[in-house]
């Protein structure tokens, strides 16, 4: 049965009246898995002199244990992002007399058609034959493979079955977050040290290796969690969507806005129910950790400031960047309804501004935090703030109105380029520009503090005149209504 569903996807794929654009993203993506696999397999053959070149003479063998945990703990993150649900696969079977637990064998086999169940083996088999092996002898390598791919194929399962959760229950999603958040901050200011556990977990394999037996364990359960998890929820409305409806209601906090936090209301409900915006969302949550690498105390002591200002602008202004370059293409579905109802323009697009400052508000109050490093951090922060806040928020409300194609809110991030036209590739470049034009002058003419105050004070200007500016993109959405209605009724 799973090789006749097979086929079926594979004579879908053909038959599909996109098919050959679906070949040439196929191809596109072919090149980008050929090429990670070929990087993966050289850096696999590297390692050992890598790690002999890290570990200053010491045994590299610890040093390669220490980084196991921290690859697979990546690994999560970057399948969270990147790794579908093949959910829709199934859809058409559900009336069908199938039993279900073939229908769960064939999404869990599905599924294993992914480029991250052999990246570690990749990465680590070389190392671990040729200096293990070499080492320990051929029983021992064979132990550490046998755990490194069970730790692969329990983060698959787990991945899978953490994203069906958060379909269904949106805490789901808020507990990864914060796992993720205090993992990363416990390590960093060393709570506790993951390369410890790393090298005294897997020096405890080497020393007895039936304790591979463990991770077999926890790859098989991870296996029939899942399945579990897919027999019980194996309807429909569970696997497309949240089984409960919310009202704008539900969001108390934005009734005191009147009309603007229900259109704000109904944002927040798209991103957090729809897999693009969501992982958007995401991303800019992990965004919030770049600040590491570019606040290093040597950048702050040196004065580099326009590291620093790079870093405190993709801090707090990412949300704003990866939501915003489709602000109003993400409810192009329901385009049509929002133009016909009773709102006026001005009050739809300034609950747009307002969604867009309170994201980029909060990023800039966790950000903060930065402050420890370096007291020299909070002026710049507040000036990029301010910025994106009183130029960047404009300016995406009017790019905005170039926008004139729709998007597909069911469909993942990852190599997805549907709503991208001229006006978002030149989104990014254009607010980097005029940040570089503020800044530059006093920088060259006065000192570089000169310029963080005028990036900071033009952007209050601008916040002030926050309507002034409402009333320009009110005109030019009015202009471009129709084109952009045109655009998203097109699929």
């Amino acid at each position: 049965m799973i090789y006749t569903l097979l086929q079926h996807q594979w004579k879908s794929f053909w038959r599909s009246r996109s098919a050959g654009r679906n070949v040439a993203m196929q191809i596109i993506i072919g090149f980008f898995v050929l090429y990670l696999s070929g990087v993966a397999i050289f850096l696999g053959f590297s390692l050992d002199k890598i790690l002999s070149e890290v570990s200053h003479g010491h045994e590299v063998i610890p040093v390669f244990l220490g980084l196991i945990l921290y690859y697979f703990s990546f690994d999560i993150i970057m399948r969270f992002i990147m790794q579908d649900l093949p959910t829709l696969a199934v859809l058409p079977y559900l009336t069908q007399n199938i039993r279900r637990n073939k229908l769960v064998r064939f999404l869990n086999v599905r599924s294993l058609f992914s480029i991250f169940i052999f990246l570690p083996l990749f990465i680590f088999l070389p190392f671990i034959i040729s200096v293990i092996g070499g080492k320990y002898g051929s029983m021992i390598s064979l132990v550490m493979v046998i755990s490194i791919f069970s730790l692969a194929f329990f983060n698959h399962f787990l991945v899978l079955f953490i994203k069906r959760k958060t379909i269904l229950s949106q805490w789901w999603l808020i507990g990864f977050f914060l796992a993720i958040i205090l993992v990363i901050l416990a390590d960093y200011f060393q709570i506790f040290s993951l390369r410890n556990w790393s090298v005294s977990l897997f020096t405890f394999v080497i020393k007895v290796p039936t304790f591979c037996i463990v991770f077999l364990s926890m790859a098989i359960a991870s296996w029939y969690n899942n399945s579990g998890f897919l027999r019980n929820n194996f309807y429909l409305e569970n696997l497309e969507k949240s089984s409960g409806e919310k009202k704008s209601a539900d969001y108390n906090w934005l009734q005191r806005f009147g009309t603007y936090g229900d259109l704000m209301a109904i944002d927040i409900k798209l991103i957090l129910r729809n897999k693009r915006p969501r992982t958007l969302l995401l991303l800019s949550a992990i965004f919030l950790f770049y600040g590491f690498l570019f606040f290093k105390p040597e950048f702050v002591d040196k004065n580099r400031f326009g590291q620093l200002l790079l870093g405190s602008f993709i801090v707090t202004s990412m949300f704003m960047i990866s939501y915003g370059q489709f602000v109003f293409a993400w409810q192009s579905l329901h385009f049509d309804g929002l133009m016909a109802g009773n709102n006026q323009i001005k009050t739809y697009i300034k609950s747009k501004l307002f969604l867009l400052i309170i994201f980029s508000t909060i990023s800039f109050l966790l950000s903060l935090l930065y402050g420890f490093i370096s007291w020299k951090l909070i002026p710049i922060l507040i000036a990029t703030w301010l910025f994106n806040i009183g130029i960047h928020a404009v300016l995406t409300c009017f790019i905005g109105t170039r926008s004139y194609k729709g998007i597909d809110l069911s469909k993942g991030a990852t190599f997805n380029y549907q709503g991208i036209g001229a006006a978002q590739w030149l989104y990014s470049l254009i607010i980097l520009v005029i940040g570089v034009a503020i800044y530059l002058p006093f920088v060259l003419l006065i000192n570089a503090w000169s310029g963080i105050a005028a990036l900071g004070i033009l952007g209050l200007i601008c916040f002030i005149m926050q309507d002034w500016w409402l009333d320009k993109i009110v005109i030019q959405f009015q202009k471009n209504k129709y084109k952009m209605l045109e655009g998203f009724r097109e699929k």
